[in-house]
């Protein structure tokens, strides 16, 4: 048992090296399963492979997986186990985690460099694989559809290229750590602090902070797991580029943002619940500087009481904001009084470009399907999803708004194309103007502007805007001119 667990008078097993020999562990293992997947792919293409061959790859292939998952949960728990819990951490369940409890919060980037390599290996090799065994052999029977697992490769090379950037920029930075001022931060109050980077940090324009409250939970089986995240709240700030410094070789970036009272506090432990991520990013001559934290946020018998905000004198203008992101939402002054915003087509073709990869994608499984006839239920519900994924591309690539705000109400005209579709509402119907999180991709949340009638009822004025202040001027100055006097 002393694989497992560790006797207490023994001394702790170095985090760093317990991973390493997880990985060491399961790299023997991972390789049988990928070659096992492998021989179902290849001779289930070729039509060489009977039922009862199919079930034992597949089994060999579970197997493995389940292996691995052993290797790393035995992993865990033993550091788990070592975990120093402090008393009454029932009461605080922030003493359950070490750094929280003593207010300075490592990034977590080389994790993610680590794992982002693993990846990378894992998807090169089974590419490579694919593309030198199954490729050449189908082409040579004439079945061109195998052309479609080229694509494999190609993403490889973008996932290699993203992973060399993210470890030369871990490389340069090394770990940040972020010290707050008061442990824990409380819903209604503040989350304060200063993140201290071991180098100096010098950005082209300036530095971009966001504190998001994420809901992380887990569905399907043991077998095909599924982590889905939910942005219930968000907010962002733009801090200038010449913060004042007493260090020539490190770099403090002031933290301070209010915390809405309503929301969850976070979950001590790292897997389903709530997560609060503080991140903080910057683009550079060289590697470009992101450093992310989770944070804790907690109930607390009183809500300290509000202070001023540090961050004030240092924080851009909106038109700084609006320059930096390269906004091309426009604004105009109207004759009588009101102002127009106009809300062009594919204003962020990061995110419409990303939708547009993964939906191509979709549609060329589906086509594999098809052409090797699979029964009709498959191919509804995949179509039926693939349907769903190019109505939201199209929108993302093809919908404008123009919204005209005066003292008399609100007018949205909404345009597909040729299609257009026109609203009016009256001032008398209008309850308020505010955002909400709408489409989420990663950490990034997208927000809508919409207008709450009193009946109700919302309507959807501009969909996709992806930074939180200029959504939030946007409503300012909307609101002003609804309710300027003519």
């Amino acid at each position: 048992m002393g694989f497992i667990f560790k006797d207490a008078d023994n001394k702790p097993v170095d985090p760093k090296a317990a991973r390493t020999r997880a990985i060491l562990l399961s790299l023997p293992v991972a390789l049988m399963g990928l070659f096992a997947l492998v021989l179902l792919v290849h001779d289930g293409l070729l039509g060489g492979l009977n039922r009862q061959h199919a079930m034992g790859l597949l089994s060999a292939a579970c197997v493995c997986g389940g292996l691995i998952a052993l290797i790393f949960a035995i992993t865990a728990k033993k550091q788990a186990l070592q975990t120093k819990v402090v008393k009454n951490d029932d009461e605080k369940p922030w003493l359950k985690r070490t750094d929280w409890a003593v207010g300075r919060i490592t990034s977590s980037s080389r994790k993610a460099v680590l794992l982002l390599w693993i990846i990378v290996a894992f998807w090169c090799l089974a590419s490579a694989v694919i593309s030198l065994v199954v490729v050449p052999p189908q082409l040579h029977q004439g079945n061109h559809a195998a052309l479609i697992t080229l694509i494999f490769p190609v993403i490889g090379l973008a996932i290699i290229f993203y992973a060399r950037n993210t470890t030369r920029a871990w490389r340069t930075f090394g770990r940040s750590i972020f010290a707050m001022a008061a442990v824990p931060a409380a819903p209604g109050g503040t989350l304060a602090g200063e993140i201290q980077v071991k180098n100096r940090l010098q950005p082209q324009h300036g530095l971009h902070l966001r504190l998001s409250c994420v809901r992380r939970t887990t569905t399907g089986k043991s077998n095909n797991r599924q982590v889905n995240e939910k942005i219930l709240w968000q907010d962002e700030k733009w801090l200038r580029a010449d913060l004042p410094q007493t260090d020539v070789n490190a770099t403090g970036i002031p933290i301070f943002f209010n915390l809405p009272g309503h929301l969850p506090e976070a979950a001590a432990a790292t897997g389903d619940g709530i997560h609060w991520k503080l991140e903080a990013s910057a683009k550079l001559r060289g590697p470009d500087f992101y450093a992310a934290f989770d944070v804790p946020v907690f109930k607390l018998p009183e809500t300290p009481a509000p202070a001023d905000d540090p961050t004030i004198p240092f924080q851009m203008s909106l038109d700084e904001v609006r320059q930096q992101i390269h906004s091309n939402i426009q604004v105009n002054d109207l004759a009588g009084g009101g102002k127009e915003f106009i809300f062009p087509a594919a204003r962020n073709p990061g995110f419409a470009s990303g939708a547009t990869v993964v939906c191509v994608i979709w549609t060329g499984i589906i086509a594999v399907l098809f052409w090797n006839r699979a029964p009709l239920p498959f191919l509804l519900v995949f179509g039926a999803i693939d349907l769903l994924m190019t109505a939201f591309v199209l929108d993302l690539w093809f919908r404008r708004s123009r919204v005209t705000v005066n003292p008399s109400g609100v007018t949205v005209q909404r345009a597909w194309l040729t299609f257009k579709k026109e609203q009016r509402l009256q001032t008398g119907e209008i309850k308020s103007i505010a955002t909400d999180v709408g489409a989420t991709a990663g950490h990034s949340a997208y927000h809508d502007l919409k207008v709450h009638a009193r009946d109700g009822r919302e309507y959807i004025l501009a969909k996709h805007l992806n930074n939180k202040p200029e959504a939030d001027w946007l409503v300012r100055e909307m609101i002003t001119a609804l309710k300027r006097p003519v």
